[in-house]
């Protein structure tokens, strides 16, 4: 049987500018955090949930059968 969690067993989201805990998470978990018009957020994910990055999201459209191109260095103006 696993032993109960303790206190150390916990992550702190710490913001760097004053040093304010923003939140905390439990050791063995998979959290989404995030911010939006400067709140941040942080919940636990769901087991059919999962998180896309560029790199993982650009490897599984290329799994898809997807041609996945980088942009040009030359941006043409829309304007």
């Amino acid at each position: 049987m696993k032993e109960k969690q303790e206190q150390g067993d916990w992550y702190d989201i710490i913001r760097r500018s004053d040093g304010k805990l923003i939140g905390s998470m439990p050791f063995e978990s998979r959290c989404l955090v995030y911010t939006r018009n400067g709140m941040v957020s942080c919940r636990p994910l769901l087991e059919d949930e999962g998180i896309f990055n560029l790199s993982s999201g650009t490897r599984f459209l290329r799994r898809l059968g997807y041609h996945v191109n980088q942009p040009s260095d030359i941006m043409i103006s829309t304007d």
